[in-house]
């Protein structure tokens, strides 16, 4: 669950076991890359030391990271990782507009984000400039963490008001309330931080309330380091509701063109430009989400 601004944490501890799902499902990248033009020109945002969509896969691709290469080995040193993976990162992103950082628009025929959304501190200007960067027809993949199936299962779903108040402040860190709500909330079940419907055991917490408390009161000085967190939890189904809400209050032009169910732990999101928001009930979206809701209840 790597991102391009993961690893920027105040507070850290040897992470729990993933839970063996994330193993299981060897058609991820397939699903991922479906609607990719492999003949385009793509952004792969925060592939750390797990691209998707190489170059020495064949890919045309410019890469998007928190750090640059000689960062990411140093990071990753150590570490039960194949560091050969690690590729050239042509832009350093350090939370400006990502239109602003590469210094284009349009420029795009696809772009992939696996495991990044969740962590922007705005997500709604995130989606925004990816519709900037995309060419007419462009695809940007998404694979996104269900919070019924990881460390999230004890936080509240996002609702759109919350993406939006986060558009409206133009965030570039994350706020000491929702850094507090991550590290007092962030659970594993039976050990594991990921985990698939029908897994069973018993919910522990993370973090204790002491490094919560301590991590809200750093992240309430200005001058301090950037605080990693999940600001953002979905299920399939608020996902939607979430992306036709933005559409018709015009935030963005991106719409889902396609979406895969959850698999273990994450679904599968395709989006393109599109003109007229979708169709879709949003009534009827909310009593989904309800139902996905039940599906992820211990």
């Amino acid at each position: 669950m790597d991102t391009p601004i993961a690893g920027r944490l105040s507070y850290r501890q040897p992470p729990p076991r993933i839970g063996p799902e994330q193993e299981t499902h060897v058609d991820r990248t397939q699903i991922i890359l479906r609607d990719i033009d492999r003949s385009g020109l793509g952004l792969e945002i925060g592939p750390s030391h797990n691209p998707i969509a190489p170059r020495s896969g064949g890919f045309n691709v410019e890469v998007v990271d928190h750090l640059d290469r000689e960062g990411l080995l140093a990071k990753y040193a150590g570490h039960p990782v194949d560091l050969g993976r690690i590729e050239e990162v042509d832009h350093v992103w350090q939370g400006q507009p990502l239109s602003e950082l590469i210094g284009a628009t349009g420029k795009y025929d696809w772009i992939i984000a696996s495991h990044v959304i969740e962590h922007v501190p705005d997500l709604a200007g995130f989606l925004a400039e990816c519709a900037l960067l995309l060419r007419q027809g462009g695809t940007l993949s998404l694979a996104v963490p269900d919070k019924r199936f990881c460390f999230d299962n004890l936080s509240p779903l996002s609702s759109t008001g919350d993406v939006l108040q986060a558009r409206l402040e133009g965030r570039r860190k994350h706020p000491p309330g929702l850094v507090f709500d991550h590290f007092a909330s962030a659970a594993a079940l039976g050990g594991d931080i990921t985990w698939r419907e029908g897994s069973s055991g018993k919910m522990t917490a993370l973090h204790t309330l002491e490094q919560a408390i301590q991590l809200y009161a750093l992240a309430q000085d200005s001058g301090s380091d950037y605080i990693d967190i999940h600001a953002w939890r979905f299920t399939p189904s608020s996902f939607r509701l979430l992306v036709g809400d933005l559409c018709r209050l015009g935030v963005m032009n991106l719409g889902i063109h396609r979406w895969v169910d959850t698999v273990g732990f994450e679904f599968f999101v395709s989006m393109r430009h599109v003109q007229e928001p979708p169709a879709e009930c949003r009534v009827e979206l909310a009593r989904l989400v309800n139902r996905d809701l039940l599906k992820g209840a211990f």
